[in-house]
């Protein structure tokens, strides 16, 4: 370096040295082909994303941001990887630099919201920087769909379902890029609204694409009230016992053996007492295993079994011909319980198909929206 500053005895030439020095390793690189731009990669990044394939969005990201330096919407893609990652902080840092370079651009302020949007379970308060980035984005562009469509997620996990359903039935009206994503979501929002959730914990469980057992235990616990509910039970449910009786027998032996410990102990104690979903003292309940329609319609019998004291409902169903549903035929061992719900509009076949599927996990909205089609059959009040 010494020899090479002494070829350079003018000042000036020296400080051209330096700022040669400092500037190649800021250029941009080269691209490859015409495919390689920053476009391509972005869009291709997106496409990872959208697949959960976060370690390849950051690679393509990556490259649309070695090829331009001030593409802004490809940091506001690493901020949604990263958040998706786990890794907040790096988040937080790619959304502060794509909101930099942001200037007016209302699909690279609605990104960054996403970046917040997707940190929720991360970032306490990650609900005002969302909202003010998307009311940035609105004001640039009124009705951009991207924005829409976000602030319709915005609402929905902020547990505010009507405005949620107002937000992306304005997306599906637009059938753009978003449309598609829009309609499941204001799907999701209808039925949530239909069941009007009652507690805060059916308000987040709502929101759950899949259910688990520990999951339903305390819904059905909570929205339905299982122990008020049993207490107005005085008619034997099984055998000479009552509902309160039956509790008090299963649950002086212990409950499940796997149910210690868990977040969810109380409630599934509660309901296995109650013999309503399966896991006798000293056997597994499986809490984290998902639930499926099947198993779904087989605690809703149990429950309509002990609450009318018709213990024939849990077997007159069983051996009709030909079967109601065109994939289950009448010998299944979940045949009746899905006969049941069926008949009394609980749980539903498709309409068009008259498939019942079974084996299809049960999401939060649909076994909030059951519960109350459970509590209309029975008439029940609290």
């Amino acid at each position: 370096m010494k020899n090479i500053l002494g070829n350079f005895r003018n000042p000036f030439h020296i400080l051209i040295l330096f700022s040669i020095i400092l500037y190649v390793p800021s250029c941009a690189l080269k691209p490859a082909s015409e495919l390689d731009t920053p476009e391509y990669h972005h869009k291709a990044g997106m496409r990872h994303v959208e697949m959960g394939k976060y370690s390849e969005a950051l690679t393509s990201f990556q490259r649309a941001i070695d090829l331009d330096k001030k593409f802004a919407i490809a940091y506001a893609g690493m901020g949604i990887a990263y958040a998706n990652l786990g890794e907040k902080k790096k988040a937080k840092k790619y959304a502060g630099e794509a909101e930099d370079r942001a200037g007016k651009d209302p699909d690279v302020l609605t990104l960054c919201a996403r970046v917040w949007i997707d940190l929720r379970h991360q970032e306490k308060k990650w609900f005002k920087p969302a909202g003010k980035l998307l009311k940035k984005a609105l004001k640039r562009k009124k009705n951009h769909e991207g924005a829409t469509y976000y602030t319709g997620e915005l609402y929905l996990y902020q547990y505010e379902f009507n405005q949620a359903e107002d937000q992306f039935r304005m997306v599906v009206a637009m059938k753009g890029d978003y449309s598609g994503k829009a309609n499941k979501m204001w799907q999701m929002s209808q039925k949530i609204v239909r069941a009007m959730p009652g507690t805060s914990v059916g308000k987040k469980v709502a929101l759950h694409e899949k259910i688990t057992r520990a999951d339903l235990a305390v819904l059905l616990a909570e929205e339905l009230k299982i122990s008020t509910l049993m207490k107005r039970q005085t008619t034997p449910a099984s055998g000479f016992q009552t509902p309160e009786e039956m509790r008090a027998a299963n649950t002086s032996q212990g409950g499940p053996s796997d149910a210690k410990g868990h977040w969810a102990e109380v409630w599934i104690k509660e309901l296995s007492g109650y013999g309503i979903l399966e896991g006798a003292p000293g056997q597994p309940f499986y809490p984290d295993n998902p639930v499926n329609r099947a198993e779904y319609c087989m605690a809703i019998q149990r429950l309509l079994s002990i609450v009318t004291g018709d213990a024939s409902l849990e077997t007159r169903y069983f051996g009709e011909n030909p079967s109601r549903f065109q994939d289950v035929p009448s010998s299944h061992p979940a045949y009746n319980a899905m006969a049941l719900c069926s008949e009394r509009g609980i749980m539903q076949a498709d309409m068009m198909t008259g498939r019942f599927e079974p084996g299809k996990p049960v999401s939060g909205a649909d076994a909030l929206l059951s519960i109350r089609s459970f509590q209309n059959a029975l008439r029940i009040t609290f």
